[in-house]
């Protein structure tokens, strides 16, 4: 045989192996890109379902914290007969009711079994004893086995059958030291929030939410869901055994369960079959509320490896028009373009974001592959920074909330005090001086006796909107508790800071009243306290002058003004 045919035969040897090598190292590689890409994305969208889960549900299991720890409802639950303990607990439940995200709650009590609840509608509004619940029905278990395991928060995702509602629980044990009470808390609705967090996915892509046991607690196929999981033996729960065919993905997701409660990882990530298809599962522990949250991944919907299969006939044809040529190509088509993929993977990883790649020369599948991650890179780092954005807002939105009063919408204590103390810093700065006005509703307790708490409300409301609207753009007022009210001014002098005390005081004399229970006007009056406080005079101390006026005014009347130091005349 010929020197041309031998090397023609040994060309073509070397390019069928060569070619039946690079196409097994193209799609190793390829599915190493997928598998690290998916392991990451994996864990980026585990952390922000669950964020988005968390977010609704911390705020709602601080306030059943402190709902099952009010000094009222505790007093009431030790001797749910006294009437006055009735009545201050029962407003403390409608108060409670007004502050949850659903408007709902429930308490129920332990020696009487009596159930309580309210919803949003108000439908129960007086009369919140709804039904008793007994050990012999199996559809109060729940309240029974919360109190028997002694757990102090429990979620549960339970349809309640005398209510006729579905709802995500958040259950507290009313605590008296050592004793139990009874149990109290609100309800979140499951199936809003199964649209707002397991629903919005995109196509290949499943989140669900699972309780210490593996117990489905949320997934978009309420079927599946394992309601009053903590009513029920192991056997009659839905679990994850619904999802996974083979024992080994099974016992390797309750494995990533087990060691999550026991290492720092955030998410850990496995590779499983479902339906015979490859999926990789984000499992993340939430400790909040005792829930795991698995996000499943197909590969082969969010990124098919048949994407890649160009890669064969791209090293076939190069290699067919030249062996010579066969590194320089490989170079420059290949192995250049997959380290600048590596070196932007690790800019990906280290959550840098760059949208200049050097540049690639061709129109081949590796210059695809980089386009593709490209756009995947920048998708991610826009939903990270989205993800921040919304957290940031939702952080802001509950600083507001925790620093404004729901009734009247102006600030509460905690939030003047802060716009208190940073007035004293400035003043300390420009040397110069501030003013207290403490304003008292006269006879307010009479309003809430005679008329009721609702116009007691109205009371508030029309005070605090005209206080308001009298003062400067640079004032502050604020609902200090109760029927008083907190203004905060840049009074020039004493006698500016008495002219505006007694100009807020004759104007709700003169225009502010409401409808009494009766359908008559009911006229209003406030009693006003003012000091102008010395420069570097603290906070405490101002307050103190600011409520001796107040009380220099009631002694003399009400309905009347007067200024700590000295009596000024006001008409009354």
């Amino acid at each position: 045989m010929n020197l041309k045919p031998r090397f023609l035969l040994l060309t073509g040897l070397l390019i069928v192996a060569s070619a039946t090598a690079a196409w097994y190292a193209s799609r190793q590689l390829a599915e190493n890109i997928v598998a690290q890409w998916a392991i990451r994305y994996a864990e980026k969208q585990v952390l922000y379902d669950k964020s988005r889960l968390l977010q609704p549900i911390v705020r709602e299991i601080a306030l059943s914290r402190q709902f099952a720890n009010s000094q009222e409802i505790r007093n009431w639950a030790r001797d749910p007969e006294d009437p006055a303990l009735t009545r201050r607990a029962l407003a403390e439940m409608e108060n409670y009711r007004l502050t949850f995200s659903d408007r709902s709650y429930f308490v129920a009590l332990r020696d009487s079994g009596r159930y309580y609840h309210n919803n949003a509608k108000n439908e129960f509004a007086g009369k919140p004893y709804r039904y008793t619940l007994s050990p012999k029905k199996p559809e109060d278990r729940w309240f029974y086995d919360i109190i028997r395991q002694q757990r102090d928060i429990h979620i549960n995702v339970n349809p309640d059958a005398n209510l006729g509602v579905t709802k995500l629980w958040i259950d507290v044990l009313v605590r008296d030291g050592d004793a139990i009470l009874g149990v109290a808390g609100t309800g979140l609705d499951l199936t809003e929030l199964i649209h707002a967090v397991v629903d919005q996915t995109q196509p290949g892509m499943t989140s669900l939410f699972v309780d210490h046991n593996g117990a489905i607690q949320a997934h978009r196929d309420q079927r599946l869901i394992d309601f009053a999981s903590i009513s029920k033996t192991a056997h009659e729960r839905k679990t994850l055994d619904l999802l996974f065919e083979r024992p080994q993905d099974r016992e390797a997701i309750y494995a990533a369960m087990k060691e999550l409660e026991s290492v720092k990882s955030t998410v850990i990530s496995r590779f499983v079959e479902i339906e015979g298809r490859r999926h990789l599962a984000g499992v993340a522990y939430l400790p909040e509320i005792d829930w795991y949250e698995i996000t499943l991944l197909d590969l082969n919907v969010l990124v098919p490896l048949s994407s890649f299969s160009g890669i064969l006939l791209v090293y076939g044809l190069t290699l067919l028009a030249a062996l010579a040529l066969f590194n320089l190509v490989l170079s420059r088509l290949v192995l250049r373009p997959l380290k600048n993929l590596e070196l932007a993977m690790r800019e990906a990883e280290q959550g840098q974001h760059g949208d200049v790649f050097p540049p690639t020369q061709g129109k081949g599948e590796i210059s695809l592959l980089i386009e593709h991650f490209r756009r995947m890179a920048r998708a991610q780092w826009e939903a990270r920074r989205d993800l921040e954005s919304k957290v940031n807002e939702r952080t802001e939105a509950l600083d507001r909330l925790a620093k404004t009063d729901p009734l009247t919408e102006l600030l509460n204590r905690r939030g003047m005090s802060e716009r208190i103390e940073a007035e004293i810093s400035r003043s300390r700065r420009e040397h110069s001086r501030i003013g207290l006005l403490l304003v008292d509703i006269d006879l307010f307790k009479e309003i809430n006796d005679q008329h009721g708490h609702g116009k007691g409300d109205e009371a508030l409301k029309a005070v605090a909107s005209l206080i308001h609207a009298m003062l400067r753009p640079y004032d502050s007022v604020a609902r200090w508790g109760g029927d008083e009210f907190l203004v905060l001014t840049q009074a020039s002098d004493a006698h500016d800071l008495d002219a505006q005390g007694e100009r807020i005081r004759a104007a709700i004399a003169e225009t502010c009243h409401i409808a009494g229970a009766a359908g008559s006007a009911l006229p209003l009056t406030i009693s006003v306290g003012g000091y102008f406080a010395n420069n570097g005079e603290d906070i405490e101390s101002m307050l103190q002058h600011a409520d001796k006026a107040l009380y220099m005014a009631k002694d003399a009347g009400r309905n009347c003004y007067r200024a700590y130091g000295e009596v000024r005349s006001s008409a009354t």
